[in-house]
């Protein structure tokens, strides 16, 4: 039943008229992967001296273990952003004599064989013979491996768990990711250490081999949670009836008091929600608000303006300038019946601005507490947060009618180049570089507040004149409509 099942998957990937237009791109990413992987197979012969340079009087395989559960929490967050639910479409098979198990495990086991999962093996393995053996014995060292490699197989079902559950049950879902924040907020600020911990269990474990008992029970766990999870949403009434909730859908109570404005708004929120690209594009804005801990930490960072003015333009923005990009080619799949329909092209951008806004300033929200590390980050996080939807916001739709890439809704946005044009990267520097120019006249002349507040001012009269510019933005739109019409029409 493997190899069957094995044999279907391939045909439909081969048969698949996707394949043959992504082959170039398989190429490259498989030349990319042969090229990452040769400086990680030497990283790991290296890393021995690298470690006794770096940290002298230490034991490498000490320094090492003490980083391993920030690499476990690393590896955690990359798999949040760029892996995919293993998948397999189950309907056809539920009709035949074919036992659910082993659909279920075929569907889990089709994870395994994953970049994430065995690429840690060139800096493990070698790392192991050059550094682990010649201290302890061989079986030890395989017990540490062997520990290792079922950590990381934890983290692949336990995240695939987490994304499953994300649809479902968010608040779950945040929980978890709370809990990993959390771990690492109560490291920087000294409450304990993941560096001692870390070297503790898997110290122990070289010492005591027979504790590689603990992982393999931990991803036995998370196997069995998803096979049960897995195993109460299979049934066919239970497909059908997700299928058409998803098609019906319900209202937003809330958005119907703003008329057909609110409608549009409504529609927009369906679309991020329903589709793997755009909820995965607002997944990483989200994640992306942990972002200032890497650059507020350092006091001579600290000391200057204009990276602190580049992080605030990013932190409270990277929400709006992801989804933002693509616009208006996140309705290239349906791009010429809003043409026929009595939709106007202010509407059309009144909804995309109203919906910018509210996220924006959530976002600045969000980075409010930074300002314990430093009370002007709150002034230029205003400052940057007033720019963002007073100009930045118009930026975007300025560019946005050079958007003429179709795009397909249904893809990841991890390696997916689709939509990727010039302008995109066009758009970005003028969205970067603008309030720094602004800024930069007021730094050289030793008033940087005076500066800060320009940015704020600005971004407050733009603000004030929304409605010229959406109308000025509907206008433009009008010229360009029947050109980007024409270009959604072609994949």
């Amino acid at each position: 039943m493997l190899l069957t099942l094995l044999n279907h998957q391939w045909k439909s990937r081969y048969r698949s008229s996707v394949f043959q237009k992504s082959l170039a791109l398989n190429i490259i990413m498989g030349l990319l992967i042969l090229y990452f992987g040769g400086i990680f197979l030497i990283l790991g012969f290296t890393l021995h001296k690298v470690l006794a340079e770096l940290f002298p009087g230490q034991s490498p395989v000490a320094v090492f273990n003490g980083a391993l559960l920030f690499y476990f929490l690393i590896d955690l967050f990359l798999r949040f952003l760029m892996q995919e639910l293993p998948v397999l479409s189950v309907q056809p098979y539920l009709h035949l004599p074919v036992r659910k198990a082993k659909l279920i495990h075929f569907v889990l086991l089709k994870s395994v064989p994953s970049m994430f999962n065995f690429i840690c093996l060139l800096v493990f393995v070698p790392f192991m013979v050059t550094a682990v053996i010649p201290f302890y014995n061989p079986g030890a060292a395989t017990a540490w491996l062997i520990s290792l490699m079922g950590l990381t197989c934890f983290n692949n079902f336990l995240l695939i768990y987490f994304k499953r559950q994300l649809s479902t049950k968010p608040v779950l879902t945040l929980l978890f990711g709370i809990i990993v924040a959390g771990l690492v907020g109560l490291d920087y600020f000294g409450v304990f250490s993941l560096v001692a911990v870390s070297k503790a269990v898997f110290g122990t474990i070289l010492q005591q081999p027979w504790l590689v008992v603990v992982p393999m029970l931990l991803l036995a766990a998370a196997y069995l949670l998803n096979y049960y999870y897995l195993k109460a949403h299979t049934y066919p009434e239970e497909l059908t009836v997700r299928q058409n909730i998803q098609v019906e859908g319900k209202g937003i109570v809330f958005l119907s008091r703003f008329g057909e404005l609110g409608k549009l708004v409504e529609l927009e929120l369906k679309l991020i929600w329903r589709h793997k690209r755009s909820k995965s594009l607002v997944t990483m804005s989200v994640i992306f608000l942990l972002y200032g801990f890497l650059f507020y930490r350092g006091e001579r960072y600290m000391e200057g303006f204009v990276g602190l003015i580049f992080v605030g333009i990013m932190m409270t923005g990277m929400s709006m300038f992801s989804y933002g990009q693509f616009i208006p080619s996140w309705q290239s799949g349906h791009f010429d019946a809003i043409l026929t329909r009595r939709i106007s092209p202010y509407q059309f951008y009144a909804a995309k601005f109203w919906i910018f806004v509210p996220v924006a300033t959530l976002a600045y929200l969000v980075t409010l507490p930074y300002g314990f590390f430093g009370y002007k980050i709150i002034l230029i996080n205003t400052a940057a947060f007033l720019f963002n939807i007073g100009v930045n916001v118009f930026i975007l739709f300025f560019f946005s009618v050079y958007n003429t890439s179709r795009l397909d809704l249904s893809k990841s946005s991890a390696f997916n180049w689709q939509g990727v044009g010039a302008s995109v990267y066009i758009m970005m520097l003028p969205v970067m570089i603008l309030p720094i120019l602004i800024y930069l006249p007021f730094g050289l002349l030793d008033v940087p507040y005076m500066g800060v507040a320009a940015i704020g001012l600005i971004g407050l009269i733009g603000f004030s004149f929304q409605r010229q510019l959406l109308q000025w933005t509907a206008n433009r739109f009008v010229q360009h409509k029947y050109k980007l019409a024409s270009g959604f029409r072609h994949d």
